[in-house]
C-alpha cells in the first residue's frame, strides 16, 4: 500500500502536466489562427486583417465556408476593398470567389483609422476541398491558412454548421 500511494501521485502529476500541455497547445493554435496580419492591396495601400472564425456548413449545392475577420485601417484615409480580392484556395489549387448575394456588398469600406469588427466572407465549395489545407488569399500575394493539411470529413446534414477558431480541423 505504501508503494501504491507514490505511484498514484506520480500518475496524477503526469496527467496534470499532460492536460496543461494540451491546453497550452490549443491556446497557441488559436493565437496562430487569429494573429493580426498587415496586408497590402494591389494598389499598395496597407490594412490589417485578423481572422476570428471559420464556419463550415452543408447546403444543397455543396458546402458553405464562412470566414469571419476583423479588418482595420491604420491609414488617415478611407480604404476601399473589393470583396473578390479575398479568394479562398485549397490544396489542389481550386480558387473560390466570395459570394456577394444577400447582405454582402461587392465593396468593403473601412473608415480612416477605423475597423470593421465582423466582416464575413462566404464561399461555396465541394467536399473535395477539405482533403487538404484551405487558405484565404488577401491582398497582394498573401495566403492566410484557415485549415491544416489533415483531411476533414464533415458529417453534416443540410443546414447544419460547425465553427472553428483554430487551424487544426
Amino acid at each position: 500500500m505504501k508503494l501504491l500511494r507514490p505511484v498514484l501521485w506520480w500518475l496524477l502529476a503526469a496527467g496534470a502536466v499532460m492536460v496543461a500541455a494540451l491546453a497550452w497547445w490549443r491556446v497557441r493554435q488559436a493565437d496562430l489562427f487569429s494573429a493580426p496580419l498587415r496586408v497590402e492591396t494591389f494598389g499598395g495601400t496597407n490594412y490589417i486583417i485578423q481572422l476570428t472564425a471559420a464556419t463550415v456548413g452543408r447546403v444543397q449545392t455543396g458546402y458553405l465556408v464562412i470566414v469571419t475577420a476583423r479588418l482595420e485601417n491604420p491609414n488617415p484615409f478611407e480604404v476601399l476593398l473589393q470583396r473578390d480580392w479575398f479568394v479562398l484556395t485549397d490544396e489542389s489549387r481550386d480558387y473560390f470567389q466570395p459570394n456577394t448575394n444577400g447582405t454582402q456588398t461587392a465593396i468593403i469600406r473601412i473608415p480612416p483609422g477605423g475597423r470593421l469588427e465582423r466582416e464575413m466572407f462566404s464561399y461555396t465549395v465541394s467536399g473535395d476541398s477539405f482533403k487538404g489545407w484551405l487558405a484565404l488569399m488577401a491582398g497582394h500575394q498573401r495566403l492566410i491558412p484557415i485549415k491544416s493539411r489533415q483531411p476533414y470529413h464533415p458529417h453534416l446534414n443540410d443546414g447544419e454548421f460547425v465553427t472553428f477558431r483554430r487551424r487544426d480541423w
